[in-house]
């Protein structure tokens, strides 16, 4: 092959690559849940359709607090693996989100490795320190309320990052129930220590 056939190729590789069309999302192929791109707090239902696909984005109503039904947009809603819900501010153009939140089947992981299954100790570890949580058995229980100052209380993104924990399912019931109801507890009680929660819910909030 001559030189100048060699260059030729070589322009017409580099043409098609530049018009090629953009790749998915990481977080879409590697199921990483961020406060940034797709999940940024100024994303949208259309954002969400660009990074996932028409098909794969649905509004719909999913379960919120006490009972009731909420719309939200619903990546992979037929998916438990890979489902995310997303609730807006702005309901009606379906803009800034609110709440973005995976459960319990979730394949999605967080930033620092955390996924569906985490174990108290892991996430305190992440942190860097303990932090507070509220008591199980009620609409908001096991969830974080407090990182304490720790690494997780400072991701990228202008987000609030939250997990939700359930305890474990053989946790013996006098210490689940010195656990549990409208209140804090620290991570390292030895109640909640005995009650061996694991992550059940990942979320991320983003204020007004």
């Amino acid at each position: 092959m001559t030189a100048r056939r060699l260059a030729a190729l070589m322009a017409a590789y580099a043409a098609a690559v530049s018009v090629a069309p953009a790749a998915p999302q990481a977080a879409d192929g590697k199921n990483v849940l961020q406060c940034e791109g797709a999940f940024a707090k100024d994303s949208s239902h259309a954002r969400l359709v660009q990074a996932f696909g028409k098909s794969s984005v649905a509004f719909t109503d999913v379960d919120g607090v006490e009972g009731d039904k909420v719309k939200a947009s619903v990546v992979y809603p037929d998916e438990p693996r890979r489902r995310v819900e997303v609730l807006w501010h702005d309901e009606k153009t379906r803009s800034r989100p609110a709440t973005i939140r995976v459960g319990f089947k979730s394949k999605w992981r967080t930033v620092r490795g955390l996924h569906i299954g985490s174990e108290l100790a892991e996430v305190e570890k992440i942190n860097g320190k303990p932090f507070k949580m509220l008591g199980f058995d009620w609409d908001y229980g096991g969830r974080v309320s407090d990182w304490l100052g720790g690494a997780l209380a400072m991701l990228p993104g202008g987000c609030d990052f939250r997990l939700a924990f359930n305890p474990w399912a053989d946790a013996p019931d006098p210490e689940r129930s010195k656990v549990s109801g409208d209140k804090a507890f620290l991570s390292t009680d030895p109640n909640m220590r005995a009650s061996k929660p694991t992550v059940s819910e990942i979320i991320i909030l983003y204020p007004q």
